[in-house]
């Protein structure tokens, strides 16, 4: 018998049993996994991408946790010594009609309080990936996607 029960073993259970615990230490909490191991489906095949919140619609909520949650993980690694890497994201425009949509997504992103979030030439891109084709445009980098 326990006070309070969390169906799903992946990281939204794991992470929602942490939080009751933190917020009511006295209840007695169980996870209740079908498998034999933890986060054995969704979370167990992600990317494993900390997302930055630049694509969500400003003020929206999905917007809001995202650069609420991102700041809380790289917190939470950091305290308890996870190791990680805060390599970024390059989002480029391919072709020229591209370009305005890239311009709009980087103003999406600074509404929405996206930290690091900067526009970078060409020539500063092909230092990184000197393969990747892109137009004579700006190029959102978001070096807090990790």
């Amino acid at each position: 018998s326990f006070d309070v029960v969390i169906i799903g073993g992946g990281i939204v259970g794991l992470a929602s049993a942490r939080a009751v615990i933190l917020r009511h230490p006295a209840l007695s909490i169980g996870v209740l996994e079908k498998e034999k191991d933890l986060a054995i489906h969704q979370t167990g095949h992600n990317s494993g991408v900390i997302h930055s919140g630049i694509y969500y619609k400003p003020e929206s909520l999905k917007a809001k946790l995202c650069v609420q949650g991102a700041a809380l993980i790289y917190e939470y690694c950091n305290q308890k010594g996870i190791s990680y890497k805060q390599c970024g994201k390059l989002i480029v425009a391919v072709e020229q009609e591209e370009i305005p949509r890239l311009q709009a997504l980087y103003e999406r992103g600074l509404q929405n309080g996206v930290q690091d979030l900067r526009l970078i030439q060409q020539e500063d891109i092909k230092k990184k990936e000197p393969y990747c084709r892109v137009s004579d445009s700006l190029t959102a980098h978001t070096g807090s996607q990790g």
